[in-house]
Parts: C-alpha cells; sequence; structure tokens
C-alpha cells in the first residue's frame, strides 16, 4: 500500500515536499524579480537591456513549474512524476552551471557587444528620414537621458551631439557626458546580477537536496510496489 510508508519514507516524503515548497516559491520570486527588472529595464533603457532580466523571467517561470511537479509527485506519491522531475532538474543544474560559467567568463564582453550594437544604431537613426528615425532618436534619447551618458561608447559616436547627451539640454554642446551607455547599463545592471546570482546560487543548492529525496522517495515507492 503507497499510503503506509514507514517512518522514514514518510520523512523522506515531508523532505521532498519541503525542499521543492522552497524551490516553488524560488522560482515564483525569481519570476516577480524578473518581471520587475523588464518593467524597468523597458522604461528606462528599452529593448537594449530586456535580455538578462527576460532570462531571469524565464528561468524563474521554469523553477516555478518544476517546484510544483516535484511537490505534486511527493503528495500523491507517483514514482514517475518524481523521477521525471529528478531527471529534468539535473539537466537544468547543469545548464545552470554551464551558464553560471559562461557569464563569468564573458561579462566583461558585454560592454564591447552592447557599445557596438548601439553605434550601429546611432549610425543607421542618422540615415533615416520620416517617423521611423525620429521614433529610433526618441528611444535612443531616453536611454541616454535616463543613464546620463552618450553614445554607445562615447559622445563621439554621435556626429552632431544630441541634447539628450548633454546637462544643459542643448544640441551640440561642449561638454557632454563621457560615460558610453554600454558601460552605463554594465554599472547599473552589475548590482542586479549580483542579486540574481546570489538567489541562483541557493536555488541550486535546494535543487540537489531535492533530487537526492526524490530519487530516495522514489526509490522506497518502487520497493512497496513490489510488496
Amino acid at each position: 500500500d503507497l499510503m503506509g510508508l514507514s517512518c522514514g519514507g514518510s520523512c523522506l516524503k515531508c523532505l521532498v515536499m519541503f525542499f521543492n515548497s522552497i524551490v516553488f516559491i524560488g522560482g515564483g520570486i525569481c519570476t516577480g524579480f524578473g518581471i520587475y527588472l523588464l518593467v524597468k529595464a523597458n522604461q528606462s533603457a528599452g529593448a537594449v537591456a530586456l535580455t538578462l532580466p527576460g532570462f531571469i523571467t524565464g528561468f524563474g517561470s521554469l523553477i516555478f513549474v518544476l517546484g510544483f511537479l516535484g511537490c505534486f509527485g511527493a503528495c500523491y506519491e507517483n514514482r514517475c512524476m518524481l523521477l521525471t522531475f529528478a531527471g529534468v532538474i539535473s539537466v537544468l543544474i547543469v545548464s545552470e552551471f554551464i551558464c553560471g560559467i559562461l557569464i563569468f567568463v564573458y561579462r566583461h564582453k558585454f560592454v564591447e557587444y552592447a557599445a557596438e550594437g548601439l553605434r550601429h544604431q546611432i549610425e543607421y537613426s542618422e540615415t533615416l528620414t520620416g517617423s521611423e528615425g525620429t521614433d529610433l532618436k526618441k528611444a535612443l534619447d531616453k536611454i541616454q537621458e535616463e543613464l546620463n551618458c552618450c553614445g554607445g561608447n562615447g559622445p563621439s559616436d554621435w556626429t552632431v551631439v544630441p541634447a539628450s547627451c548633454c546637462s544643459n539640454g542643448k544640441k551640440g554642446c561642449k561638454t557632454p557626458h563621457t560615460i558610453g551607455c554600454a558601460q552605463a547599463m554594465y554599472e547599473k545592471m552589475k548590482g542586479e546580477a549580483l542579486a540574481c546570482g546570489i538567489i541562483l546560487v541557493v536555488i541550486c543548492l535546494l535543487q540537489i537536496g531535492a533530487i537526492i529525496c526524490a530519487c530516495c522517495l522514489a526509490n522506497k515507492l518502487k520497493g512497496y510496489e513490489k510488496v
């Protein structure tokens, strides 16, 4: 009888539900944090800075669903669901580890890639006419005003320095903001990325505990199925 687990089996079931409840809640918090960053990035820096918040939101949503799957499998003592949960989480942890290494190795490349992308957008905006050019310039102006920056690498990216680069709000000023917007975005995101990294490490540790308990409980349930 699967509902008549021994004391050890009942403890494992409680541990699986405990770990997965925290993973479930952590996934919800991560998703909420990602949505908050998406809204904040959309308001301050447009689509340029939406990549990281989008990743955080997607990752948090996946953790949220997997936490629910683990809780459901433990609650109903479903061995197949527990093993599926353990397998998916194991693959996810490996992916998280690889992503963590790539982010650490290439974190300094963000400024280079973002600066190049912004420079191309500036060059493109200067060739456009009509509403299309106006909309792109407004988006670039919004980034520069919000972050107190100028261009991708600096003011030299512009043929004529726009008013959004200047503290006095006058086009073509002699003392525009010297910091490039790529560097300004990096500085703005560093603190948020650190907070995300700490949450990720905690969730990974909880996931490892959840996998161990889920596999042990699934093994116990297999023994009960044979009885």
